[in-house]
């Protein structure tokens, strides 16, 4: 561990046990419909109108981020604002991932579920580094991405709606699956950047000696409480195996259907 920082810039690989981390409860996928929006449909073109309505209301807060004007702003200006950690982007975009995966259709989880994860890669590193969040949000996308490309829930089983006849990652098509490797292995590298930067937010949700009450907003507002532990004064190696088990379950998926030499292309 480097003076300050948090990990050296190395990447792990991904180990062969790894879920039940100490030190974080992982997320679980929401129930998601029992067959596909119908093509075309008004249901689909009024989830299609409020995804994107909420990756551009993200995408503008990002922008804004550290807005020295956002301190003005009063509670019912909150979206207006930009964002101060990346705790705030991060809970944003788990709420819209999972009104995307409730959708029960491939194509618009698939497209959706990429934008979001390169929205995580181009945020992370324009912030300390946030374990609880960035772990969280980075879990659910490794089971939407390893569900989808399996075909079924990696948590339950269940067989997904609109793989019917479909089998593992055939259902996804081969560009996406290099833009979706291209993004996971980019991202494992970012986070080891990030993390082993000197400035960091703690698990306690501190910056330093700086605080917040971020993480207990998130678990909050999420209705997660119980799916982290209180880690006060535990050993930040906790962390540490996170980092390695970014998108593992994703990149063996991937590399179990791609050369390694694809996952240089990114879209």
């Amino acid at each position: 561990m480097e003076p300050g920082g948090f990990l050296q810039p190395h990447l792990p690989s991904p180990p062969q046990s790894s879920h039940g981390s100490p030190a974080l409860r992982g997320p679980i996928l929401p129930e998601t419909r029992s067959y596909p929006l119908k093509r075309g449909s008004g249901k689909e073109s009024a989830v299609i109108d409020h995804v994107d309505g909420k990756l551009l209301e993200i995408s503008r807060r990002y922008e804004k981020r550290f807005n020295s004007e956002s301190e003005h702003k009063s509670a019912s200006d909150a979206k207006s604002r930009g964002y101060e950690n990346f705790g705030e982007a991060a809970k944003d975009l788990e709420s819209i991932t999972d009104v995307v995966w409730v959708t029960g259709t491939p194509i618009l989880q698939t497209s959706y579920l990429l934008s979001i994860a390169l929205a995580v890669l181009t945020y992370l590193p324009s912030f300390p580094f946030h374990p609880r969040p960035t772990f969280r949000i980075l879990n659910k996308l490794d089971l939407a991405f390893s569900s989808l490309l399996q075909g079924s829930n990696v948590q339950t089983g269940q067989r997904l709606a609109g793989f019917e006849g479909l089998f593992g990652a055939r259902g996804i098509d081969t560009t996406k699956r290099v833009r979706m490797r291209g993004i996971v292995e980019k991202t494992r590298v970012a986070v080891v950047e990030v993390a082993s930067k000197g400035s960091s937010i703690t698990d306690n949700g501190n910056i330093q000696q700086s605080s917040t009450d971020e993480d207990m907003v998130l678990e909050d507002e999420t209705g997660d409480d119980n799916e982290y532990q209180d880690i006060a004064g535990e050993d930040r190696s906790n962390w540490e195996m996170e980092v390695a088990r970014v998108y593992e379950r994703t990149i063996v998926l991937l590399g179990e259907s791609l050369e390694p030499s694809a996952a240089n292309t990114l879209e």
